[in-house]
């Protein structure tokens, strides 16, 4: 089975939420708790450069993180995505809507 680690470390103005392995409908319950309840308080930023695949499920949940933060007056960022994360974002036609980043202090 598929697994995903998320480790949360806090900045100033985000939260940074560290993902290794792979974010698909069997792993992203949980992530997809934690993400919607941050947008609303906080900028969350997502670094992905750990992370091997992601379905149509992951994707559809950074999306929907994306405009939840946008409606709640803060931002998702995507930091350093691994080849295959970026590919799996680049599938969906949305790459130039999301914000991506290199570090965190890029967040504003």
């Amino acid at each position: 089975m598929d697994q995903l680690k998320v480790v949360e470390k806090y900045g100033s103005n985000y939260l940074l939420m560290e993902l290794s392995g792979v974010i698909n409908s069997y792993t992203c319950d949980e992530l997809k708790t934690k993400v919607f309840s941050m947008v609303l308080d906080t900028n969350l930023v997502l670094d992905l450069s750990m992370v091997e695949a992601i379905d149509s499920a992951g994707v559809g949940l950074i999306m929907a993180g994306f405009n939840d933060a946008e409606d709640s007056g803060h931002s998702l960022y995507m930091m350093n995505p691994s080849s295959a994360a970026r590919k799996a974002i680049e599938d969906t036609g949305f790459m130039d809507t999301f914000k991506f980043i290199h570090s965190v202090t890029e967040v504003v």
